[in-house]
């Protein structure tokens, strides 16, 4: 019964090893996010993929998906949100006007907000459209910020609209720079971390039958 006790402690012992092991192993694969989607999103925020409510960058246009990222929260509220819509076909630089100067009449254009030109910019390496809405307090400190991005393909067309009110991220550039990340992710696979696994895992194997022979 000792040498019972003593194979099954040793056993489990092994088996948590082993685990932490290929946690281990699984933390050696280093994704950026797959798939079309921001690769540059700001620590802490959380991502869901049905965010079916609001107004959409193009209100005329059924959209295909729509999920959002939220963070910066204080007191159970988010203080961003960056929302990521899908759209069937391609989209002009006529169609991204059309949708600033829509936004513009339909919440008027007081002093109090600027709407920016439309700018052609490059994302993931393709032509894209891009403009900021930026609004001002009563002391004309700007009070939030939100930059939309268009970025067409063959058959698709994202938009991605970050919309902040935190201090620490009202610049333009901070928004400019996640927004510009969006592109396709690849899953980057760490082999040199792999094989120090592997060794691991080889050299616990070792172990574990010279514990069962010696038991």
């Amino acid at each position: 019964m000792v040498i019972e006790r003593a194979c099954r402690s040793r056993l489990r012992q092994v088996a948590a090893l082993l685990s932490l092991t290929m946690v281990g192993a699984a933390a050696c694969v280093a994704p950026s996010v797959p798939g079309y989607q921001l690769q540059d999103v700001p620590e802490g925020f959380l991502f869901t993929a049905n965010a079916n409510t609001g107004v959409t960058v193009f209100p005329a246009r059924d959209f295909l998906s729509r999920g959002v990222w939220l963070g910066d929260i204080e007191t159970f509220e988010p203080q961003s949100e960056i929302y990521v819509t899908r759209y069937a076909g391609t989209v002009t630089i006529e169609e991204a006007e059309a949708a600033r100067d829509l936004q513009a009449s339909r919440y008027g254009t007081p002093s109090s907000i600027d709407y920016g030109q439309v700018a052609t910019v490059t994302i993931d390496g393709r032509p894209a459209l891009a403009w900021m809405e930026t609004r001002y307090d009563e002391h004309d400190a700007v009070r939030s910020l939100v930059y939309k991005a268009v970025i067409p393909y063959d058959t698709v067309s994202y938009a991605v609209e970050f919309n902040t009110s935190a201090a620490l991220r009202l610049h333009p550039d901070s928004l400019i720079r996640v927004v510009h990340s969006w592109g396709r992710g690849e899953t980057k696979v760490l082999w040199g971390a792999i094989l120090k696994a592997a060794a691991i895992l080889a050299g616990l194997g070792v172990l574990f039958l010279f514990w069962t022979r010696r038991s």
